[in-house]
């Protein structure tokens, strides 16, 4: 939390450094009273943020009350989705189930993937079938909700609106700040 600014941002008129703040809280009461039926998070925000640390921090919490977690980031779902439609082995059983059933899934960095309508398609019907299920998904993306519609699809975005705590990250790029 130290290295967040406790300027007040004269666009937003936010403080970073208390907003994220309430927002760590947030994470952290989530991980400490996680059940498989809790809500979904959407975390948004640009790069070097503490995204993906947060999300991990909440899995780790997660596991550690021995639940099932599953983290996948974008990129390496997508991999894992036209592999197993596209191939001819089918060895291995359908992850499209394994990522349904588990406890709290965690996909990273939505948004940074190679879209195609099939892909497309995978992400929102995995979600649903999450959401159908009151399985919580934690989605991290740099995308704004009118960037994962552009997308994505209208249907996709209110399905997140409709299941998902938004959770806005704000701040300057960690990373190149610690360096």
């Amino acid at each position: 939390m130290y290295q967040y600014s406790k300027v007040k941002d004269p666009a937003t008129g936010i403080i970073p450094y208390n907003h994220m703040d309430k927002i760590f809280k947030f994470c952290k009461a989530y991980a400490n009273s996680f059940t498989p039926h809790s809500q979904s998070i959407l975390m948004k925000g640009a790069t070097g943020l503490g995204k993906t640390h947060l999300s991990l921090a909440i899995a780790n919490e997660v596991i550690r009350r021995g639940y099932g977690v599953m983290y996948v980031s974008a990129p390496e779902l997508v991999i894992k989705l036209e592999r197993e439609r596209f191939s001819r082995d089918r060895e291995g059983g359908d992850i499209l189930e394994t990522l349904t059933a588990c406890d709290l899934l965690i996909i990273d960095d939505l948004g940074t993937e190679n879209h195609s309508s099939y892909t497309d398609s995978q992400v929102y019907t995995l979600f649903n079938a999450r959401m159908l299920n009151h399985r919580p998904v934690i989605i991290s993306t740099n995308l704004s909700m009118a960037e994962l519609e552009r997308d994505y699809s209208g249907r996709f975005v209110s399905r997140i609106n409709g299941a998902a705590q938004k959770l806005d990250f704000l701040g300057s790029d960690l990373r190149i700040k610690k360096n």
